[in-house]
């Protein structure tokens, strides 16, 4: 509002006052929740069990996030990937007459104006990349859990009542980040709502990184089945290699010549074999039904996937109708 005394051609319209509350929020919005994530995703690996017997757990995890959350060039070519295409539409659309405020009114205020516009707005972006990175951090840490050393010293129980080992926590840690990261797309899209044109490649920006939250979660719940099933095939390998130590040695009890003497330890081995049978059926049908998701999991998705595919369609109404 303090432009608004200073430049005259900044005119507080409603598409003014509507892109700045947006993005007021969004920022708001985007430091809480980059906090937040933080917290959530080292409580939430932290939580996890470990098999102490074995040299490593959650320390060394955590100790590799750390040099890979601080250290890894991927990130700055990441914050890059972001925010140099909308410099990119922005130095175009300047070049090819667009509006700037020093441009229209070369004044002093018209170029702070600017300069905090440009600072705001990228700002925004560039939160929007360390949550993308957050993103990133949080699949290749359910990745690097899935593979060894990790993989067996992590303690499963494929019989919990959440029917993916107990893993419950880490599939709303990826619904949770997904859900905020969609929100902070929604809110992105809505900001750059132009009444003045139907095509903002801003936007069409914005759903590509939507696809990159898309393709995240779809990486997370299939890391989650890929190690739950791997877990209940190690259970499954460890009953057949019991059932036949046990069913050879029935076979060899009657062989024996005096087989009918000890009826009792045939009886005793029958049973086993049939409970090892039952056992083995029981984890064969987890393994069917270890998908990593549930009905639930899948219409929350699909509701927050829906909200910066409504505001976008909603923006390229809104502009339609203002033109025509």
């Amino acid at each position: 509002m303090f432009f608004t005394t200073k430049v005259v051609f900044f005119a507080w319209e409603k598409y003014h006052i509507l892109a700045i509350v947006i993005l007021s929020f969004l920022i708001a919005f985007q430091l809480v929740m980059i906090q937040y994530i933080l917290n959530n995703m080292k409580k939430t690996f932290g939580n996890l069990e470990f098999d102490h017997k074995n040299d490593v757990g959650f320390d060394n995890l955590y100790d590799e996030l750390k040099h890979r959350f601080s250290s890894s060039y991927w990130y700055y070519l990441l914050v890059a990937g972001v925010i140099v295409p909308f410099i990119i539409i922005k130095v175009l659309d300047i070049l090819g007459e667009g509006v700037a405020f020093y441009i229209v009114e070369p004044t002093v205020w018209s170029f702070l104006l600017d300069i905090y516009d440009i600072v705001i707005r990228y700002l925004m972006l560039f939160l929007l990349a360390i949550i993308l990175w957050i993103i990133f951090n949080i699949a290749w840490m359910i990745n690097k859990i899935g593979k060894d050393p990790y993989r067996h010293t992590i303690k499963l129980d494929i019989l919990c009542v959440d029917k993916i080992g107990g893993l419950k926590p880490l599939r709303d840690l990826i619904l949770k980040t997904d859900t905020f990261y969609f929100v902070c797309i929604t809110l992105a899209i809505i900001f750059y709502v132009s009444p003045f044109s139907i095509l903002s490649y801003e936007s069409y920006f914005l759903i590509l990184l939507l696809i990159v939250g898309v393709g995240f979660f779809i990486i997370g719940i299939r890391t989650i089945q890929k190690f739950l099933k791997g877990r209940i095939e190690e259970e499954i390998n460890k009953i057949n290699e019991r059932y036949q130590r046990h069913h050879q040695r029935l076979m060899d009890r009657d062989l024996e010549e005096n087989h009918k003497d000890k009826k009792e330890e045939l009886d005793v081995e029958s049973t086993l074999l049939e409970t090892f049978y039952k056992e083995r059926e029981r984890a064969l049908l987890l393994y069917r039904n270890a998908r990593g998701y549930d009905s639930i999991t899948i219409i929350e998705f699909v509701c927050t996937v829906i909200l910066p595919l409504v505001a976008f369609l909603r923006n390229f109404y809104t502009s339609i109708k203002f033109l025509f």
